[in-house]
């Protein structure tokens, strides 16, 4: 391990590495999780891939991996996708961006002048604070913290606050993070009362749920505030974890990823001021490495193992992969539940198409509308909600005058989906046509957009998306992070 020591750093660490204080007993794999790991969706500065991630920690003896990309959750369910086929339980996070007010742009200009505004210290004040979902509602808080972030707290950064955190904390663990988060940054600037008040108010939203980090990668600053990281945990009654900022595989990597950071920020490797990792100590360490770090305090390690034994990751799998994952469709006041609605605007429609005095169609309508009935009740597919959202979008592109698909194949054998104005031309039933291989049932050959032959592309940019208290139109899709 390659160390650099000066001032009191130096008498931190010799107290903090005592040999005294390493552990009689052999650190095995299961005495260690990784919990602070970024993957090539840190675009900046995130080196590792998510096909190879999950295997290199299996092959070290990890039986849990968190990946806590900058930012943003786009690379969670192929983690959770790669770990499932290496037999490693996924963690999903994120390190988000923390700023007092989400809505605020740090800096403005006033008569050519820049003037501060909010945070003084701009930029910087996007501190770092890592969550991490345990079950299946803390995902869906870690997606809207997401999708929050992205679009109503962006400056230079996705930005939340802690309004945001205590309205979406249900389901969620937080780590402290870095040398850049609200409690580190406090201590590095010998203000450990302003980081206590920082480290109180996070423990106050996520009581039991909160852990405080303490990392090293042979940065003097980390080594120079352990021993308050170490008295704030005993002040406050906070757990206190080990983590490694991993944002490559293995120490072999650093070179490669000094490219990458020159890259990100058009820097040249030759120039000095050039933004880098000072050492190449940032990568996936093994659980025998982690100890020679951390063997003073082996409870640092052991309480990562403890806060992954919260994660329930069958919850969250489970919840992903079963069912219809579709928004709240809000219908008018009149009608109970979508499928009432559908119902009435399908007998609607049924008139409208003149159909409504034909015993065939009338016969096909009922069978395909029980149909999604009997889904909703057995299987928990949501049929009712789903059409209603497509025939509102293909409504919303009508309107505007962009072009839609007829329909073709399977869906455009239903009578309910052409009464519902989302799929036109001749009459299904005087072809024949079988509604029975649209409504599939098994999720492998389940109902998808091309069975409706709606032309996604070209509706894309115009989507109007359904929220849980009131429909938006995103002006600005360009700000929506998309993968």
């Amino acid at each position: 391990m390659f160390l650099i020591f000066n001032g009191d750093s130096f008498f931190a660490l010799r107290f903090f590495f005592r040999t005294e204080f390493m552990p009689k007993r052999i650190v095995s794999n299961s005495d260690f999780v990784h919990l602070h790991c970024h993957s090539e969706y840190s675009s900046f500065d995130g080196l590792n891939k998510i096909s190879q991630f999950p295997k290199y920690a299996k092959e070290l003896g990890f039986k849990a991996l968190a990946l806590t990309d900058h930012g943003n959750i786009g690379g969670a369910i192929k983690f959770i996708q790669e770990c499932n086929n290496c037999g490693i339980t996924p963690i999903c996070g994120c390190e988000f961006y923390l700023s007092k007010d989400r809505h605020i742009n740090f800096t403005e200009k006033k008569d050519g002048q820049k003037t501060i505004k909010g945070q003084v210290d701009g930029r910087k004040g996007n501190r770092h604070l890592v969550l991490l979902a345990k079950d299946w509602e803390g995902w869906q808080n870690l997606c809207s913290l997401s999708q929050a972030s992205w679009v109503e707290g962006m400056y230079v950064d996705p930005r939340i606050d802690f309004e945001l955190l205590h309205k979406h904390k249900k389901g969620l663990l937080c780590g402290s993070a870095c040398l850049s988060s609200v409690v580190n940054a406090n201590l590095l600037h010998d203000r450990y009362n302003e980081a206590r008040k920082a480290a109180s108010l996070l423990k106050d939203i996520f009581e039991d749920n909160f852990y405080l980090e303490v990392m090293y990668h042979g940065i003097d600053a980390e080594a120079a505030i352990i021993p308050d990281i170490i008295k704030l945990g005993t002040d406050l009654n906070i757990p206190i974890c080990a983590t490694n900022d991993a944002h490559y595989l293995k120490q072999e990597h650093g070179s490669s990823h000094e490219i990458l950071m020159s890259m990100s920020t058009s820097r040249c490797l030759h120039d000095p001021k050039r933004l880098h990792f000072p050492h190449h100590e940032f990568y996936l360490k093994s659980v025998p490495e982690m100890a020679k770090i951390f063997g003073s305090h082996p409870e640092f390690l052991t309480n990562t193992v403890m806060i992954a034994e919260k994660v329930d990751g069958k919850d969250i799998i489970n919840n992903m992969t079963s069912g219809m994952r579709l928004p709240r469709y809000s219908t008018p006041k009149d009608f109970a539940t979508p499928y009432d609605y559908l119902e009435h605007l399908a007998w609607k429609g049924m008139k409208d198409c003149g159909w409504i005095n034909s015993q065939p169609h009338v016969d096909r309508l009922k069978t395909e509308l029980a149909d999604v009935k009997v889904a909703w009740e057995n299987n928990k597919y949501d049929f009712a909600t789903y059409f209603l959202i497509v025939r509102d979008y293909i409504q919303e592109a009508k309107d505007r005058n962009i072009l839609t698909g007829c329909g073709r194949g399977s869906g455009y054998s239903s009578v309910l989906l052409r009464v519902l104005g989302i799929s036109y031309g001749p009459d299904p039933l005087k072809y024949d046509l079988i509604w029975e291989r649209f409504l599939g049932f098994d999720s492998r050959v389940f109902v998808e957009a091309k069975d409706f032959g709606l032309d996604k592309e070209s509706l894309e940019e115009k989507l109007v998306i359904e929220s849980e208290e009131e429909r938006d139109v995103v002006e600005d899709p360009g700000g929506v992070d998309r993968y």
